[in-house]
């Protein structure tokens, strides 16, 4: 992949391969970094569970950047089973 701004990152879609689910966009999650490296190290992404008419509840989820199988110009692809 070569570097990469951050700024380059923040709008592409994250997807995962195991369920179909979309988790909305990097830019909106939490990214876990290697304190000593700067490495990506994993995302933090949250999936909304509920329906219009009950209370709306977040569920967290972290997966590892190394789970990472795809990236283009609008999307990341992971293989990660949650």
């Amino acid at each position: 992949m070569g570097r990469k701004k951050l700024s380059e990152l923040v709008n592409l879609e994250i997807i995962n391969i195991q369920n179909g689910e979309k988790y909305g966009y990097l830019g909106d999650s939490e990214m876990i970094f290697n304190n000593k490296t700067g490495e990506i190290m994993g995302i933090i992404v949250s999936e909304t569970k509920g329906s219009f008419f009950s209370f709306k509840e977040d569920e967290t989820y972290e997966i590892p950047w190394a789970s990472k199988i795809k990236q283009s110009d609008k999307t990341l692809i992971f293989d990660y089973k949650l």
